[in-house]
């Protein structure tokens, strides 16, 4: 019964860890389905900033200094929307 309840844990476990992830691989956002607790209007936001820079050619602080519509075309020529 022990090890039934230690199993169990480690699933909790395992499963928080999954949700409170907040980074991810340029290949893991465009893959489908996406990870768990992924927001899909805001995959950006979970780039390294390598992969961020490399995927919309720019940096946070520039793609942040653009219009909303601007920042909708990038993501959609990137794969990210």
């Amino acid at each position: 019964m022990d090890t039934e309840v230690s199993n169990q844990i480690t699933l909790v476990e395992d499963v928080l860890a999954k949700l409170c992830k907040t980074i991810y691989l340029l290949a893991d956002l465009l893959a489908r389905p996406l990870p768990e607790g992924i927001d899909p209007l805001k995959l950006e936001i979970y780039l390294t900033d390598e992969d961020f820079e490399f995927a919309l050619d720019m940096t946070r602080k520039e793609y942040n200094a653009l219009p909303s519509w601007k920042q909708v075309n990038l993501k959609k020529t990137a794969g990210l929307f």
